[in-house]
C-alpha cells in the first residue's frame, strides 16, 4: 500500500482530524495534507520522507523504504599467460628507467651548478609578508549559530547537505555547527525566532513563514542581503 494512503488510514481510524494530528506529531497540518494527497512527496522529497517517517513512528508503523542497491562489477581478471611476462620483464624495466632517471638528474645539477643565484628579499617586504600572515591567522572562523525561540518554532534546515527537521518551544534554545553552510528551507513562526551569530542577536523579518535562508562564515543572507550589517554584538 502507498505511504499517502497508509498515513491517511491510519489518521482516520483513530478518528483523528488533520488539525488533531497536526498538534499531536508538530507538524503544520498543510504538510499533512501533502502527505496524504501526494504520494512523490512522501516518498521521493528529501523533507516529505521526514515528516512521512515522523507520522508513521507517531502511529507506531514501521514501513521500509526502498533503497537503492549499487551493482559492483567484479574486476577483469587477467589471465595467466599474459601475466606472467609482464611480470619477469617489469623489474628490468624499472632498473633501466632508474638509471636513466639518476644520469639524467646528476647531468643537469653539474650544468646549472654554476648558475644558482640567491636573491636577498628587502627587509620592507618580509615585514610586510609577517604582518599579512599574522592578520591572516588572527581572522575569526564562524563554524557555529545558536536558535533561541520566543515561542513554537519549527525549522526544515539543511546542515552541510544534510537535512533535518527542527521544532524549538517556547524558551528554547539549539547551537548548530557547520563546516560550510547551513540552508534554512522554511521557517514557521519565524518573528519568534531570533539567532545569536558571533555575539550578534537578529531577528530576520516580523513575517510568521519565510523560506531561502542561509549562514556560512561570512553572515546570514535573506533575499541576497547579509541581515548582519550593522547589528552590534550583546
Amino acid at each position: 500500500m502507498e505511504i499517502s494512503k497508509i498515513i491517511k488510514l491510519e489518521r482516520e481510524q483513530r478518528n483523528l482530524s488533520i488539525n488533531q494530528l497536526s498538534e499531536q506529531v508538530e507538524i503544520p497540518s498543510y504538510i499533512i495534507e501533502k502527505l496524504e494527497n501526494d504520494e512523490n512527496y512522501a516518498t521521493q522529497d528529501p523533507y516529505g520522507k521526514l515528516y512521512a517517517r515522523k507520522v508513521l513512528k507517531f502511529f507506531g508503523v514501521d514501513v521500509p523504504y526502498e533503497e537503492k542497491q549499487e551493482v559492483v562489477e567484479e574486476t577483469p581478471k587477467i589471465t595467466t599467460k599474459i601475466l606472467n611476462p609482464l611480470v619477469s620483464v617489469l623489474p628490468h624495466t624499472l632498473t633501466i628507467l632508474v638509471l636513466a632517471l639518476f644520469i639524467y638528474a646528476n647531468a643537469n645539477f653539474f650544468s646549472n651548478k654554476m648558475e644558482v643565484q640567491v636573491n636577498n628579499i628587502p627587509e620592507k617586504y618580509v615585514n610586510t609578508v609577517n604582518t599579512t600572515k599574522d592578520q591572516t591567522q588572527d581572522q575569526k572562523v564562524i563554524d557555529s549559530i545558536t536558535l533561541v525561540s520566543e515561542g513554537d518554532v519549527w525549522i526544515t534546515i539543511s546542515v552541510d547537505g544534510e537535512k533535518s527537521i527542527i521544532n524549538l518551544k517556547e524558551g528554547e534554545s539549539k547551537t548548530i555547527k557547520f563546516n560550510n553552510k547551513i540552508a534554512f528551507e522554511t521557517i514557521g513562526n519565524a518573528d519568534k525566532l531570533k539567532i545569536i551569530y558571533d555575539g550578534k542577536e537578529v531577528k530576520i523579518t516580523g513575517r510568521e513563514i519565510i523560506h531561502n535562508v542561509f549562514v556560512d562564515s561570512d553572515g546570514i543572507f535573506y533575499n541576497g542581503y547579509n541581515v548582519l550589517r550593522g547589528v552590534p554584538k550583546i
